[in-house]
């Protein structure tokens, strides 16, 4: 029985992956294949790889030969960069790993060899979703603009300026783990914030 992993993703903490997981397990049951880990991120599709723990974990379990599958619900929840997202896909199918894509129903691989129609499918969707993620900034910029132009402050009032003690007090847990010695990596992992935001306590220590 081939072992595998469900990897989901959604972009805001307040969104829930919930239902990608349930769809997934319904997945592997139909194929029956043995999931052995659930991997789940609340992060931007836009990040690199090497700045998401949940591709780093998905990597490590297939380089260590733990998995021959990957269930993802669809392409974006890989990445929204398509060279992010390909060079995943490049490294999976070295290591003999294949994706599922549920909402196309495609693999990667097929009986052990590359699936030139999943290659393709993935290199077009991942693109798509840059596309898509690259019109939506535009909208926003435009619309700051826009704003701007009928006298809208966007941003803080000119001259605000957030406090260094008050900005540490916010995160006092943060600098705590800082000051323990423990890296940026395991401190936002350990209090639940974004990255930038150690470094920024980092910084301010």
């Amino acid at each position: 029985m081939q072992q595998a992993v469900i990897f989901v993703r959604v972009s805001k903490k307040e969104q829930d992956y919930q239902r990608q997981v349930e769809d997934l397990r319904a997945v592997a049951q139909s194929q029956a294949v043995q999931v052995v880990a659930e991997i789940s991120e609340k992060i931007s599709g836009a990040k690199r790889n090497q700045d998401r723990e949940g591709i780093q974990q998905l990597l490590e379990l297939s380089r260590r030969g733990a998995i021959q599958k990957v269930l993802v619900s669809e392409v974006s929840r890989l990445g929204r960069s398509t060279v992010e997202v390909l060079q995943i896909v490049e490294e999976l199918t070295q290591l003999g790993v294949s994706i599922y894509v549920q909402n196309f129903g495609i693999e990667t691989l097929k009986n052990g060899k590359r699936n030139p129609v999943a290659q393709f499918m993935f290199t077009l969707l991942a693109e798509f979703a840059r596309l898509e993620r690259e019109t939506l900034r535009e909208r926003i910029l435009s619309g700051m603009d826009e704003a701007r132009r009928q006298g809208v402050t966007i941003g803080r009032p000119v001259g605000a300026k957030e406090d260094k003690a008050v900005f540490l007090k916010k995160y006092a847990a943060v600098a705590r783990q800082l000051r323990a010695g423990l890296s940026v990596r395991k401190t936002a992992k350990l209090c639940d914030v974004a990255i930038n935001t150690v470094r920024k306590v980092k910084a301010l220590l």
